[in-house]
């Protein structure tokens, strides 16, 4: 294992006591890609995980651009480096490929004052303000041909037969060889014309608020009036799948708790956590069709 360098851990050290965030994005498959954050380059070359720290904003306009440039950059506004409680530390996100193509999903936080430094396989970027130029590929072709051989040939031949000795001579020249060219070709990936745009305007909805939010709920006196009142709250916020499995406990029916979930799962700040939102049903096949509506929306 190798050791920590001095500067690394005072590096570490300053980030810490200035209470920033750490952005924190790998691929799961392996695709190298760029890191755009509220326009501006980070990483200089294209790499399979990153790091961004010293994260002064709540949120981050983010775009992904691949270095396969057939793959379609993903764009996610308003990308959170805060908890619902507006704490700091490291945020990972995760680019996971789903059926409706790569998505850019919550993986993990990690509180503050508990964030350790970051693998040695994974790159460092302090957070880059200035704009980089523009990405570009640089790609070198070699071409080599071959004459066959058969081409310009000369052929000599001579026989002389006297006193039963024969003597023969041949020569033989063959013009034939090869020639190599070498092709070099740039190509500009950024901006791509191919976009996939995640959700916009999402924040977390903070823990006073929401308080606020389940107040108002419960005091509504019919179910029809509890549900069209959440679908309000939840549309203009962005919830935890904790939150919603909050909110889904007030309902009297299963029908309308059902009916909750699907709704709210668009809204949801961390889909990839939406289980924790089962122990607020009845019954198993509500779970089910719960799941088989997920599984429809190609997440």
């Amino acid at each position: 294992m190798k050791k920590i360098t001095v500067l690394t851990l005072l590096l570490f050290s300053i980030f810490l006591s200035a209470q920033e965030s750490r952005l924190t994005i790998f691929s799961e498959d392996g695709d190298a890609f760029y890191v755009i954050l509220n326009s501006v380059r980070q990483n200089e070359e294209p790499v399979i995980n990153i790091a961004v720290d010293y994260l002064v904003n709540e949120y981050y306009d983010t775009k992904i651009i691949f270095a396969n440039d057939s793959i379609p950059t993903i764009e996610k506004k308003h990308l959170m480096v805060v908890d619902v409680d507006n704490k700091r530390g490291e945020f990972v996100y995760k680019i996971k490929t789903t059926k409706r193509g790569k998505k850019l999903r919550f993986f993990s936080f990690t509180p503050f004052q508990a964030i350790l430094p970051p693998p040695s396989n994974v790159s460092v970027i302090h957070y880059n303000a200035i704009p980089l130029g523009p990405i570009q590929t640089t790609t070198q072709t070699t071409t080599t041909t071959t004459s066959s051989g058969n081409g310009d040939q000369i052929n000599i031949n001579v026989g002389v037969n006297a006193n039963d000795t024969n003597i023969g001579v041949g020569i033989n020249v063959n013009s034939g060889g090869s020639t190599t060219t070498q092709t070099t070709t740039t190509t500009t990936i950024e901006p791509t014309n191919t976009v996939i745009v995640e959700d916009t305007g999402c924040y977390a909805m903070s823990r006073n608020d929401f308080s606020q939010a389940l107040t108002s709920i419960k005091n509504k006196t019919f179910s029809d009036s509890k549900l069209t009142l959440a679908k309000q709250i939840t549309k203009g916020n962005c919830l935890t799948s904790a939150q919603i499995s909050q909110i889904i406990g007030l309902f009297d029916f299963e029908d309308s708790r059902l009916e909750y979930a699907k709704f709210a799962y668009t809204f949801c700040f961390n889909p990839e956590n939406y289980w924790k939102v089962n122990d607020a049903f009845q019954f198993e096949s509500t779970i089910d069709n719960l799941n088989e509506y997920i599984e429809s929306l190609g997440h």
